[in-house]
């Protein structure tokens, strides 16, 4: 069993958002871990605020806004985590961010 929950999150970010002017698609991985630095256990909810935490500290507030209320956002399991190529952009002891590399278009 998985230390981790792992989010799968993927869209477009708005022309306003993105750095080129133009829409620019997007796919993030947030992997979070289950336990809190006490030990305790996350609840799923806790789970949700500790991955938009995580990515408001690697994206900024206006690109977390939009990349958190993706309609296209699931969790995903550690063996599709793995098999995912991915760069991590972010990481702490609460967990990690990661841009997809490859798979931006489909979910895999």
């Amino acid at each position: 069993m998985s230390r981790f929950v792992y989010f799968d999150y993927r869209g477009e970010f708005p022309q306003g958002v993105s750095f080129t002017g133009a829409p620019v698609l997007y796919r993030y991985l947030v992997e979070v871990s289950k336990k809190d630095c006490d030990g305790g256990g996350r609840d799923p909810a806790e789970l949700r605020r500790v991955a938009r935490s995580l990515l408001h500290m690697s994206l900024g507030e206006e690109k977390t806004v939009v990349v958190a209320s993706s309609p296209e956002q699931k969790e995903v399991q550690q063996g599709h985590f793995d098999q995912i190529t991915k760069a991590q952009i972010y990481s702490t002891l609460d967990g990690s961010v990661y841009r997809v590399v490859r798979g931006l278009d489909v979910w895999e």
